[in-house]
């Protein structure tokens, strides 16, 4: 039986207790590690365009919680200027606290929050407040405390006409795709001016009014995709990829898969197919266009579907991008004498493509498919990766 079995609550409790004082203790020795690396430039020192990408590499944070670090870092660690002087941090009554593990990462949220709304002598009463109470109850504290400074609010200003947002929202579940817009009030009447009329109910239409009108904006897609002079992007003009084997699309059996990773019923590929572009594509056959040839670096519309048909997106590893947000990289740059052919090029997104060219991430080809091998700080062996997120 483990100690732990044999306890009694209290003890439990006690134990549990200097667990999380010396979590909350090492999180803050985290942080002072990402504030130094901040201080120091050093993303740029390794070629990264920030921190958030190389945590993303080294410790594998999401942005998300790289970006919540850097901004507790700025908060409760010194800074250097540049002549050497050392500026004390913003918060340094939640700084002391942290380091002796009584505050969370989610009350050092509360308080950076609070602190920006409060003046500089308030710090020590809500780190106080914030020592004895969980974060939920710290926020309410400090925006009570907020209230009873300032109960006349701020003075008084002319309006400032808010420049109107038009926000949309897209993702893909479930093989259905999910669309939220909030419009200002121009495109939401040009968009009812569109929709209205193919959404009117014919006689003894079984569709109620949202089917009706979700029909109506899938006919408003494809006029706007029909209409000349739509607009180019990888060369041609904007397009549906779907990628099917053509034994399957003849007996109507299985799924084909767009661009992006999704997957469609076959029968509705059949119904595409009556009014498509059909493009036969045999990788490493003769069927396509693979060497544009040494005189251009440009990649013609043919090769582009080649590489989309093979990288199915950035191929660096991790990445999701899908092929429309991807440009086209030369392995052997051009420069040097690469050429612009299949073996020599692999999808990489703009973000990933400047990461390749600027640091010691390396791309090379191995059976026809790209792979990548990691600065040694990355990985001390440099292992080949790959990207198995847009697999076949």
């Amino acid at each position: 039986m483990t100690a732990l079995s044999l306890a009694s609550p209290l003890e439990l409790l006690d134990e549990l207790r200097r667990k999380v004082r010396a979590l909350q203790r090492l999180q803050f020795q985290v942080l002072e590690i990402v504030g130094a690396l901040d201080q120091r430039g050093a993303a740029e020192a390794l070629g990264y365009k920030d921190l958030i990408e190389l945590f993303k590499h080294t410790v594998r944070w999401d942005p998300r919680v790289s970006r919540r670090k850097l901004r507790q870092a700025k908060a409760l660690c010194p800074s250097i200027t540049p002549t050497g002087s050392l500026i004390a941090p913003e918060l340094p009554a939640a700084a002391g606290a942290m380091a002796e593990g009584e505050l969370s990462e989610d009350h050092v949220d509360v308080l950076i929050e609070a602190m920006a709304d409060l003046p500089v002598v308030a710090e020590e009463h809500v780190v106080h407040y914030a020592r004895e109470h969980e974060p939920r109850s710290a926020r309410v504290f400090c925006r009570e405390l907020a209230y009873r400074l300032d109960q006349d609010g701020p003075e008084p200003a002319e309006p400032v006409p808010a420049r109107p947002k038009n926000l949309l929202r897209r993702r893909w579940r479930s093989g259905r795709y999910l669309l939220s817009a909030d419009l200002d009030a121009e495109a939401g009447a040009k968009l009812d001016a569109l929709i209205d009329p193919l959404a009117k109910p014919e006689p003894a239409d079984p569709r109620l009014a949202p089917e009706r009108e979700g029909d109506a904006l899938c006919e408003v897609v494809d006029l706007a995709l029909r209409a000349a002079g739509a607009r180019v992007h990888g060369g041609e003009p904007v397009q549906l990829t779907v990628t099917v084997d053509y034994d399957k699309l003849r007996e109507s059996a299985g799924t084909a898969l767009l661009d992006n990773g999704e997957r469609l019923p076959m029968s509705q590929v059949r119904k595409i197919a009556c009014d498509a572009g059909v493009i036969p594509l045999v990788l490493g056959g003769r069927s396509q266009v693979h060497d544009v040839g040494r005189k251009t670096r440009t990649v013609n519309a043919g090769l582009r579907r080649v590489l989309v048909a093979r990288d199915k997106g950035c191929a660096f590893p991790g990445c999701t991008r899908p092929p429309k947000h991807c440009q086209a990289h030369h392995i052997r740059f051009w420069s040097e004498g690469g050429e612009t052919n299949l073996g020599n090029l692999v999808l990489l997104c703009r973000r990933h493509h400047d990461l390749v060219h600027h640091t010691e991430w390396q791309v090379e080809m191995s059976d026809g498919l790209p792979v990548f091998r990691p600065p040694a700080f990355v990985d001390p062996q440099r292992r080949p990766r790959t990207n198995p997120l847009h697999a076949a």
